[in-house]
């Protein structure tokens, strides 16, 4: 890492929960490099000067506040993310790897295409930057006192209740995980989204919702004895989940699907969960749900027209299901401004 010797650098806040949404910076003030970043939804906040330009988007749903990051060094310079109050922290690092001191713990590794739940206090933490460098990440803020009315909401979420952070300072999980194929999934769902008003909201805040379900598993399986899967099940398990994907007009449940790929049922329940971590049947439903809301939006189609193109028998199964998963009417959300 490039360090100037004789030049102290220069310390800049970042800001990693805020409550000023009114003061968001307007459009015409940010470069088009980073204008075409930004998503429809989402407030931002953009600063620039002779060490670096900082991006924070910013978008509350629900319980949840998302706020996504992108940093360019102009010089090398310290970073202090900063929060002012106790938040849980699910953040996914998309871009290079930075290496952050954490108040209280010591030095910790940012690595690209790894996600960690972070417990943070009202302090200030580090990462220095070098010249040159840049870093996109994200993440997902929930108060840790709203997180039990979340699990009331949504079991899968339990897990986490599993360890008090009231006095942690720094990671829930020891080690890093790596963002699987479904939290990779989720989050270009996430990031892409061009919804705005109430149907941006209902979408992204499901988003946030099966994002920390996906930790929660495998936090869950890091406290059990690690399974090893042979190589050849992994590649099934792509398989098979490449086949949901592209097969959703099909009416199908993981019981059928091991039928069709000839395998016991309970191999495919527990090696498509310990790969992915998501249940299979959840990762049916998570598809068929997203096509549903993309068609319900993005076309003119009748309801019959995409419970048929969804694998539901007609638009009352799919109206029970879309009600169960966002929470809403799907004509209420075609409706809405």
């Amino acid at each position: 890492m490039e360090k100037h010797a004789f030049n102290k650098p220069a310390e800049k806040w970042l800001l990693i929960e805020r409550e000023d949404t009114h003061n968001y910076t307007a459009a015409e003030n940010i470069p088009d490099e980073y204008l075409q970043l930004i998503m429809p939804y989402a407030g931002a906040y953009f600063y620039r000067d002779d060490d670096c330009d900082m991006l924070t988007q910013h978008i509350k749903v629900g319980e949840f506040s998302i706020f996504g990051h992108d940093i360019f060094a102009r010089q090398y310079f310290i970073l202090r993310p900063y929060t002012s109050q106790h938040i849980l922290a699910l953040h996914y690092m998309h871009d290079d790897t930075i290496h952050a001191m954490i108040d209280h713990m010591g030095p910790f590794r940012l690595s690209e295409k790894e996600v960690n739940l972070f417990s943070l206090h009202a302090d200030f933490h580090t990462a220095a930057l070098d010249v040159g460098q840049r870093i996109t990440s994200f993440h997902i803020n929930v108060k840790p006192a709203m997180l039990p009315a979340l699990v009331a909401k949504f079991p899968a979420l339990q897990p986490l209740t599993l360890e008090s952070t009231e006095h942690l300072n720094g990671p829930v999980n020891k080690q890093p995980y790596q963002i699987n194929f479904v939290g990779s999934l989720l989050l270009s769902k996430l990031l892409s989204c061009r919804y705005v008003g109430m149907q941006a909201e209902c979408y992204l805040y499901r988003c946030c919702v099966d994002l920390y379900q996906n930790f929660a598993i495998q936090y869950a399986q890091s406290l059990q004895e690690p399974a090893h899967l042979p190589d050849s099940q992994i590649a099934l398990m792509h398989r098979v989940l490449e086949y949901i994907k592209t097969h959703i007009p099909e009416r199908f449940t993981s019981k059928e699907l091991a039928v069709r790929f000839n395998i016991p049922e309970v191999l495919l329940r527990t090696a498509f969960e310990q790969v992915f971590a998501t249940p299979a049947d959840d990762f049916i439903l998570q598809q068929r749900m997203m096509t549903a809301y993309d068609l319900l939006l993005q076309t003119r189609s009748s309801l019959n027209s995409i419970a048929y193109r969804t694998g539901y028998r007609n638009r009352l199964a799919l109206t029970v299901e879309f009600e169960k998963y966002y929470g809403y009417d799907p004509i209420a959300i075609r409706n809405a401004q």
